[in-house]
């Protein structure tokens, strides 16, 4: 007799089959397979192509990332690095390795398809360079960086198969097609970093918020950057107002680039101008839009229209010889064609082709200090009436003593306590220029001079009048006087010495 009881067992085995054979089968009903590809089941009803998919959270995030429903696709390439930073970089969506804002609730795509990531900065199909992108929660670079990797809710597909973090880096550069996403919930940390698997640097910060807290990350409420210059890492739908001119702007990324656009309104109809204020003067006030502000010229004025471009140029017709009696105060340079002064001019630096005194009465050149006349081919001075140079006083000359060129030409040398070296310093170097100087000494019972000579502490060779270097002459005032003439950048040194009883 035959039993009607079902057979117990302890295990089943059900076919795996991948998901182009599902989709196009229809199945009898009751019918089970193992979709090897989604990790799930698939039911079958006898009616319907593809069945039935039993849900899982792993085959619902996937399907919620293809519907593009709360979903955010981030189009993934790699390029050399901008400004101050080295390596290579991510680039989302056409821009420089953005800080991301991430909503709860949404589902991040990172597609990783385009082969930058597989090879840059080698070509295409050459050499691997492989920059297969991850998250971390307590490194910018991962574990790279010596962190580690976040995977929470994180999947990786290679040719759209599930596939473990480690087998989306071991098959990155055989797939055809290459992502990472991640669903955003309440525990999802608030800070996280995207970075590479090979490389440090290369990703940036992701901030996670609440819907509706003000993140711009696609899905919560907006936020405005207020600034005069455009945000350097604007997103899909970020908001800027333009502080130097009052304009709102969006940032749109479209198939082929990004940029920001001024959203358009029309304008009501408004008064041309509310009002004008003229300083010691009356108020225009406009009653309506067809008010019209007129511009007559005064005397010795002009005025040029010109309709095409909107403008009007104010020009001064001549006559009257006005003189201003004004102070300007600038840290900017400012140009003149003529400037006729009748009191004291003060500036930094003057640049003139010719200052000529007009008035009555001697010009005075006045300086705090040094005044320097430079030029390239040499100063002229005509009618010279009298002269004044400085005289420098050294007393107690020996071992070696600085004569400084720059503190004046002529040096007086008292009490000298031996003969010593004298190094003159600050000495012009310009090719074809000959530079005197003098060395007055007043003697005592001994005599002593210079018998080394320098230049900014290089001996010199000097060439002495009849070949005989000074010796000194007691209780006399001895004058040495030096020709240092510069030509080919090397010194040549004439000397005369003479002496007063």
């Amino acid at each position: 007799m035959a039993s009607n009881t079902s057979p117990v067992v302890d295990r089943i085995r059900i076919i795996p089959r991948p998901d182009d054979f599902l989709d196009r089968n229809v199945g009898s009903s009751g019918e089970v397979f193992f979709d090897k590809q989604a990790n799930t089941l698939r039911v079958y009803s006898g009616k319907l192509a593809g069945g039935y998919t039993v849900v899982t959270e792993d085959n619902l995030a996937r399907n919620v990332a293809n519907s593009k429903i709360a979903t955010v696709t981030y189009l993934t390439t790699v390029t050399s690095a901008q400004g101050d930073d080295v390596g290579n970089k991510y680039v989302l969506n056409g821009t420089y390795r953005p800080d991301l804002n991430f909503v709860v609730g949404y589902t991040y795509v990172f597609d990783q398809t385009d082969l930058t990531n597989v090879h840059y900065p080698n070509a295409n199909g050459g050499i691997l360079n492989e920059h297969q992108l991850a998250f971390s929660s307590d490194d910018p670079s991962g574990e790279v960086g010596g962190g580690t990797a976040y995977e929470d809710n994180v999947r990786y597909f290679i040719n759209d198969d599930p596939v473990t973090r480690l087998q989306y880096y071991d098959r990155f550069n055989e797939a055809i097609t290459r992502q990472v996403q991640i669903t955003v919930t309440s525990s999802t940390p608030s800070t996280l970093y995207y970075w590479c698997k090979n490389h440090a640097a290369m990703g940036a910060t992701i901030t996670v918020a609440e819907p509706g807290s003000g993140s711009a990350g696609g899905g919560g409420g907006a936020s405005v950057d207020v600034s005069d210059t455009a945000p350097a890492t604007p997103t899909q739908g970020s908001i800027w107002f333009d502080s130097t001119n009052g304009k709102f702007f969006v940032y749109v990324t479209d198939v082929d680039s990004s940029q920001w656009v001024q959203p358009t309104t029309p304008l009501p109809s408004v008064n041309t101008f509310k009002n004008i204020s003229v300083t010691g003067g009356s108020t225009l006030v406009a009653s309506g839009n067809s008010d019209t502000v007129n511009f007559a010229p005064g005397s010795n004025i002009t005025l040029d229209v010109d309709g095409a471009t909107n403008t009007i140029t104010i020009n001064s017709s001549g006559g009257g010889g006005s003189t201003y009696d004004q102070n300007l105060n600038t840290t900017n340079d400012v140009t003149f064609d003529d400037i006729t002064a009748t009191g004291i001019l003060t500036a930094s630096s003057i640049n003139a082709a010719a200052i000529q005194n007009t008035g009555v009465g001697n010009p005075t050149f006045t300086s705090a200090s040094t005044i320097d006349f430079i030029a390239p081919d040499g100063i002229r001075l005509e009618n010279i009436l009298k002269t004044n140079e400085v005289l420098t006083n050294i007393v107690g000359a020996t071992g070696t003593v600085t004569f400084n060129y720059s503190a004046g030409p002529i040096f007086n040398v008292t009490t000298p306590a031996a003969n010593w070296t004298a190094d003159i310093t600050n000495v012009p170097t310009t090719d074809n220029r000959a530079t005197n100087t003098a060395i007055i000494i007043t003697q005592g019972t001994t005599p002593y001079v210079p018998n080394v000579i320098q230049i900014a502490g290089v001996t010199q060779t000097i060439k002495w009048i009849d070949n005989v270097a000074p010796s000194g002459n007691a209780n006399k005032t001895d004058v040495i006087t030096l020709s240092m003439l510069r030509v080919g950048g090397s010194w040549n040194v004439l000397g005369s010495y003479v002496n007063y009883g």
